[in-house]
């Protein structure tokens, strides 16, 4: 089971909105993989990677050199290869025999996913064309089965009855007498640079917290 964060799917996207219009886009998900209880193996997407790839409008291309880049962070992160994402300029979502033969692995588990129309529309997972490698080649996989295989997972879970109130700054973390309340008013620094210079003129006083 593979499973893709939300934003990790969005960075993704945004990736292929960059590309050139009417060539196909190709990239690949990276991550970490683990073992639950039942010894079941599970993928976890964190990193969107994109090869220098050659495209045109009918394919592209991932040369053996690009292809070692575009995995050297591997072990300085230590991140494996989850899946590859490619897509079509159509509607049709299959793999040809030739994206049978350029997918980034050829082991048992491998996952190829085609997104229609160059991803124009955005489309999740569930919308393209999911390819699983196995002991006989490259299947699709339809329906159900799809679920079994990959997963979108929110990126935020948010449990707040009420929104916080939001802030242009970070808040750094102080002790808890540091975070009482001060009765002295202060100036954002980020508010400053936006204040126009007033006209010169006698000095007047101005109210606190203005």
């Amino acid at each position: 089971m593979l499973s893709i964060p939300e934003a990790v799917w969005g960075e993704l996207l945004d990736a292929f909105a960059l590309a050139p219009p009417g060539h196909e886009r190709v990239a690949y998900l990276d991550g970490f993989r683990f073992r639950d209880a039942d010894g079941v193996l599970h993928g976890v997407a964190t990193t969107v990677t994109v090869p220098d790839a050659a495209t045109s409008p009918g394919r592209y291309t991932v040369t053996s050199a690009a292809m070692n880049r575009a995995g050297s962070h591997f072990e300085r992160l230590g991140l494996v290869r989850l899946a590859q994402i490619h897509t079509h300029g159509g509607r049709h979502v299959r793999h040809s025999w030739v994206d049978d033969q350029q997918a980034y692995s050829q082991m048992d588990g491998a996952l190829s996913l085609v997104l229609p129309h160059h991803a124009a529309s955005r489309p999740t997972p569930v919308h393209a064309g999911v390819h699983l490698r196995g002991p006989e080649g490259w299947t699709r996989v339809h329906g159900a089965g799809i679920h079994q295989v990959l997963r979108l997972v929110p990126s935020l879970i948010d449990h707040r009855s009420t929104p916080w109130t939001t802030s242009p700054t970070g808040t750094r973390e102080i002790s808890k007498a540091g975070s009482r309340r001060s009765r002295i008013f202060s100036r954002w620094p980020w508010r400053s640079s936006s204040i126009r210079a007033r006209p010169t003129g006698p000095a007047t006083s101005t109210p606190p917290g203005c």
